[in-house]
């Protein structure tokens, strides 16, 4: 029978064994410099000169007398004496010098590294999955800077793949925002998670975007197509709206005038063709649809309630009383707009 235990090698009280106590003794002092392993240092070669009683310490490599041979053991003074003990596979050990944690790992000690790098799964408050590998639970969530600028990373293996942000109600899909099995950048939307509508779609390559699903206007609720561009205002933004839906009939006016650069309408409808807040900063391109081909001119002010002064009077001399004055493109319905240089301008809409 071995005389000592498997793991820790405390020895044996043998049957019929005299002064018992010895041999406990002994197997106590091998757990006080055991169990709940703690050591000064690691890096000693050789003993220190005055070593306080349960001091322990790991002997460091290429030990001297009377460490010789010892490397890697730990060294414990024990009743004015070194004991030795060998450290078995898995042991751990605080090193008070170094504030950390070391293990015994094929054959040498080294430190234990805590933290999440790398692990398989990682659920905070929650349980994560082999699809949500990364799982949080709370009210909020905060990625902060470290001294500078933050980026918030989402790489995708190549351009077939998807590469977003998806919003969801009660789990069910409701917006989603990324570089979806492509390369454009797109937001779309679902009502129930099942049937998804491209909302705008940036091309990658140009940056255009466009809205597949159209856009609605804010104040009036009709669908727009094309953009309109308005001054900035003090005092809020301004909206000019020229055109309805498709479905509506253009802004029309009879011509009762020319001239010069004066046009005069036989109504005062001079307003839904220039809106007031555009003098001086843009102008609008109006058409007289009698002339085949429609002959366009720009507009740049409304000088009366019935007038409006045009940018070149050359563009209106061939127009006469009676023509229909229309606002907007007689081929797409589309309103065009100028600006004048220099000036800052608020995309409010689109059109058609």
């Amino acid at each position: 029978m071995d005389q000592t235990t498997t793991n820790l090698k405390l020895p044996y009280i043998a049957p019929s064994q005299a002064q018992k106590h010895v041999t406990h003794n002994e197997a106590i002092r091998a757990l006080d410099a055991l169990v709940q392993l703690s050591v000064t240092s690691r890096g000693l070669t050789e003993p220190p000169l005055e070593p306080g009683e349960g001091d322990r310490y790991i002997v460091a490599p290429e030990a001297a007398v009377p460490w010789a041979g010892k490397n890697n053991q730990i060294a414990a003074w024990q009743d004015g004496a070194w004991a030795f003990f060998q450290p078995q596979e898995g042991w751990y050990a605080w090193v008070a010098e170094e504030r950390a944690f070391i293990v015994f790992d094929r054959n040498s000690w080294s430190k234990v590294t805590t933290g999440t790098n790398p692990v398989a799964l990682i659920g905070i408050n929650t349980v994560a999955d082999e699809n949500n590998r990364l799982a949080l639970k709370s009210p909020a969530s905060l990625f902060d800077h470290n001294g500078g600028g933050h980026q918030l990373k989402i790489n995708k293996a190549d351009d077939n793949q998807a590469a977003s942000l998806l919003f969801q109600s009660n789990y069910q899909g409701r917006a989603e925002m990324g570089t979806m099995w492509g390369r454009d950048f797109r937001i779309k939307t679902s009502a129930g998670g099942d049937q998804w509508h491209d909302a705008m779609v940036v091309d990658g390559e140009t940056g255009i975007a466009r809205f597949p699903s159209g856009i609605v206007h804010a104040a009036t609720g009709k669908k727009q197509s094309a953009l309109i561009f308005l001054p900035a205002s003090d005092s809020g933004t301004v909206i000019f709206q020229p055109l309805g839906v498709r479905a509506q009939a253009p802004r029309t006016a009879k011509l009762a005038s020319i001239n010069a650069d004066i046009v005069t309408f036989t109504s005062n409808t001079a307003g839904e063709f220039f809106g007031s807040a555009m003098r001086g900063l843009s102008m609008t391109r109006i058409w007289n649809v009698t002339k085949i081909p429609a002959q366009p001119a720009f507009a740049k002010s409304d000088t009366a309630a019935n007038q409006l002064q045009v940018s070149d009077g050359d563009d209106v001399k061939q127009w006469s009383a009676g023509d229909t004055i229309q606002l907007g493109d007689p081929l797409t319905n589309l309103a065009y707009f100028k600006i004048d240089e220099g000036r800052s301008f608020s995309v409010i809409g689109v059109y058609g």
